[in-house]
């Protein structure tokens, strides 16, 4: 039996139980996903896995299946209240966030999901896991696309991933991060991503003559190196500094785990409370959170280049530019679904991956450096500066 992504993580299935036990369940929350560190020698993080979620939650439904509810109660020993309503519910949840191909940096939310206190936790289980290894393919694809240095970058990983969706979701991912084709065959039919591949089979005698399609392919005179799938970054760059040419760099290492996956944090920022927003420091009163209802802007100089991000608190109103002796800002989260309603339909890849490389374009001289990059600077506004730094108390005299 396959069941609803939202049923998949039983700790957060025993959290919301706790929450339908303590009576705070349809209580309005406010979470978001945070990056809180980046691997070595990373100056910039590109967003993905946001397309992929969306497409999760759809999946799911309107509604939760009873069956599947009822099975992963028995199995997970939850309340019968948690069950009964979440078979009943549908998922209205309301979520903003960064879209595919966003330059992001550690510290700023890059998704907030608003709705009832369970359903806010339960996407939670869904969103981190897609975004933070979306972003790490596609970061990781990035950082190939500036060594490639105008060569080809070829996602030859998502082929080998086993099952659809991760294929689909690897494949999407790679090629926002700059990948500009896959040898996925799927992802090549389903995601409209070009197609580029060689047979690797070395029949010698037996080999057939030439094939009469070959002609309508894009063939080129170099072939296709793969890069092994580790340490790719390196020799990709070894590579071109002793000559080597191809006719596209197959990176089948973009979906390894280990010390790239970037830190992430998935926090309660604000709870309802008689009607309005409390602000709330995460669910365990970490330090790294910062309380409240967010929103970022980019600031950009004369030049055209980001010169800043910004976070703001929502109802606050954003720094003129002035402020920062620069022109223009711009906000970089949109509204994604409303009510557990996707607002616009799926963003082809392409869309992201012309974001991301147009946004590395103006990002300040350095800090797009594969090897002790510049830090890019990330500045909170006045009012959560208040927040997180409040004035003590006067003394009376």
């Amino acid at each position: 039996m396959r069941a609803s992504p939202l049923l998949c993580d039983g700790r957060v299935l025993l959290d919301a139980d706790r929450l339908v036990r303590a009576g705070v369940a349809d209580r309005r929350a406010s979470f978001e996903l945070a990056f809180t560190g980046m691997p070595p020698h990373t100056g910039f993080l590109v967003v993905a896995g946001v397309e992929a979620t969306l497409e999760a939650l759809a999946s799911a439904g309107a509604r939760l299946d009873a069956d599947e509810v009822f099975a992963a109660r028995a199995a997970c020993g939850l309340s019968d209240a948690l069950a009964e309503r979440l078979a009943g519910a549908p998922l209205a949840v309301d979520i903003d966030a960064m879209p595919d191909g966003t330059i992001a940096f550690p510290g700023t939310p890059v998704v907030s999901v608003e709705g009832p206190f369970v359903a806010a936790l339960l996407v939670g289980a869904v969103l981190v896991p897609a975004v933070r290894r979306g972003t790490a393919a596609a970061t990781r694809a990035a950082r190939l696309h500036i060594a490639a240095d105008g060569g080809v970058v070829v996602d030859g990983s998502s082929a080998r991933a086993p099952f659809v969706e991760e294929q689909l979701a690897l494949a999407r991912a790679a090629h926002v991060g700059g990948a500009a084709a896959t040898t996925s065959a799927l992802a090549a039919t389903a995601l409209g991503i070009p197609f580029r591949g060689e047979a690797g089979i070395d029949l010698g005698e037996l080999a057939p003559p030439p094939s009469p399609y070959e002609g309508s392919w894009p063939w080129y005179a170099d072939g296709m190196i793969d890069l092994g799938g580790r340490e790719e970054e390196a020799l990709l760059l070894e590579a071109r500094r002793v000559g080597t040419t191809a006719g596209g760099w197959v990176a089948s290492g973009l979906a390894e785990c280990g010390e790239d996956m970037p830190a992430v944090r998935y926090e309660l920022v604000a709870l309802e409370e008689s009607g309005a927003w409390a602000l709330r420091q995460g669910t365990s009163n970490r330090g790294d959170v910062i309380a409240g209802r967010k929103m970022v802007a980019r600031y950009y100089d004369e030049a055209g280049r980001a010169a800043a991000d910004v976070i703001h608190l929502a109802h606050e109103r954003m720094l003129p530019p002035r402020a920062l002796g620069v022109v223009r800002l711009a906000p970089l989260s949109r509204a994604m679904m409303r009510g557990g309603h996707a607002l616009e339909a799926a963003e082809p890849p392409g869309a992201g991956r012309e974001r991301s490389v147009a946004a590395r374009q103006l990002l300040p001289y350095g800090v797009a450096h594969l090897r002790a990059p510049a830090r890019y600077p990330v500045q909170l506004s006045p009012a959560l500066i208040a927040i997180r730094e409040p004035e003590p108390p006067s003394t009376l005299r």
